[in-house]
Parts: structure tokens; sequence; C-alpha cells
């Protein structure tokens, strides 16, 4: 025969959680595997076309990275990325920085 479950065991009383450091920032070895698949991306928008189906992978694979970098540090790590991505190549990163953006713009981690 079971025992009805009817043991009424009270709550313990809500204590107050100790307050966790922030997480250090990313060192840039973290993020290079980030930051080497972006350019792989956006190496492929510049060659590729801008529109379509191929777009919208492009964008989603760039989505999936920004995901990566905030599982990986939050906004901060996000901010490092796009300053390495403009780092590598300075002529072309107002527009890679502005394909990037519009990726991550509904990402919950992304405070442009």
């Amino acid at each position: 025969m079971k025992r009805p479950l009817t043991t009424n065991f009270a709550a313990p009383a809500p204590s107050s959680a100790p307050e966790l450091d922030p997480s250090p920032a990313p060192s840039w070895r973290e993020a290079a595997p980030i930051v080497a698949t972006l350019i792989r991306t956006l190496e492929a928008i510049e060659a590729g076309p801008k529109a379509g189906p191929a777009m919208r992978a492009h964008r989603s694979a760039m989505r999936r990275q920004g995901e990566a970098a905030a599982a990986l540090g939050g906004s901060e790590a996000m901010r490092d990325v796009l300053e390495q991505i403009a780092q590598i190549d300075p002529a072309r990163a107002a527009q890679r920085l502005e394909y990037v953006r519009e990726a991550w713009t509904d990402l919950p981690a992304w405070r442009p």
C-alpha cells in the first residue's frame, strides 16, 4: 500500500543570495572563433548576392555568433567582437559592422 502524500513541509525562509561578481571580460582567445566565423560570413556577403535566401542564411549565421558572444560575456563580449572586426580591416569596417548590427538587432543581450 502506498502512503498518501500528506506531508507539508514549510518552505525555507528566503535567504539573501550572495551577490555574484560580474563575469570577467572574455579574452580575445575566447572570442577569436566567433570573430573568425563572422569575418568569413562577411566576406561571403561581400562576394555574393545581397538579397534573397543567401543573405537570410548569412544573417542567421551572424545572429548565431551574436548569441554565442552573448553567452560568452553578454553585451561587453559582443562589443569586443565588434571592435575586433573593425580592427581587422578598417577600410571595410563601417559596412561590416552595419551588417552585424542589423543581424543582432533583436538579441536580448545586445545594447547598441
